[in-house]
């Protein structure tokens, strides 16, 4: 797929389309993390898949997608967004918004998921334009790693000075995209750019350990390992 130039890119219009294309495929490639650091802002997981798997430390080689340091079993409950619906298959013990589950369960932005009757996870889904989802800490439980909160990106997911975006960052001048393609993650705005100091024309590949920067912000991201 060809983008047009950046002087006519229309982000909110490349959003819907970005997610249009990513409802019609198939994504089969097992989910993959990232950690996001925004200056300033905060640290972020970044999960980039269709399913997401939820569960307790384990000795194994690989772990849940998202793994908390809580008292799970290390395949407790699974995320997962179908066309543009999100929903939770419990595997062990599971509330939702107050309510036992045993099987898939529909959520809404604003539920609270409960597992093992302690650990508590807020959902929502901040923009209508992109599906993918956030995931707060309600309770003390969180990842090894110290990160506000957690990003489920299935299609394209947005950081800027809104508050319906996936990371509010207020003293954004634009919002820049991070969306998935064939060949992995890429970003672009409407704001000047530059990825390890390269200008971004159009859009620009997010390599491993990626530093995007422009005149008024900076984030990295960075692959974690398995």
């Amino acid at each position: 797929m060809i983008w047009p130039a950046i002087e006519e890119f229309d982000t909110y219009s490349h959003v819907a389309q970005v997610s249009a294309d990513c409802r019609k495929s198939k994504w089969s490639m097992p989910t993959e993390r990232y950690m996001l650091w925004i200056d300033g802002v905060g640290a972020w997981q970044l999960c980039v898949g269709a399913q997401f798997l939820i569960g307790g430390p384990t000795l194994e080689d690989t772990s849940a997608d998202i793994c908390l340091m809580a008292n799970l079993s290390r395949r407790h409950a699974s995320l997962l967004r179908n066309g543009e619906d999100w929903f939770i298959h419990p595997h062990q013990s599971t509330v939702v918004s107050g309510r036992a589950v045993s099987g898939s369960t529909l959520l809404r932005t604003g539920d609270e998921i409960c597992l093992a009757e302690r650990v508590r996870l807020g959902f929502r889904i901040p923009s209508v334009l992109a599906g993918s989802a956030l995931i707060d800490f309600e309770s003390h439980h969180r990842p090894a790693r110290s990160v506000n909160g957690i990003i489920l990106m299935t299609d394209s997911i947005l950081l800027g000075p809104r508050k319906d975006h996936h990371v509010c960052c207020p003293d954004w001048p634009e919002m820049v995209v991070i969306y998935r393609q064939d060949d992995g993650l890429r970003c672009r705005s409407k704001a000047a750019l530059t990825v390890d100091g390269t200008r971004v024309r159009d859009s620009a590949l997010l390599t491993d350990g990626a530093i995007v920067s422009g005149d008024d912000f900076r984030f990295r991201i960075e692959k974690l390992k398995t």
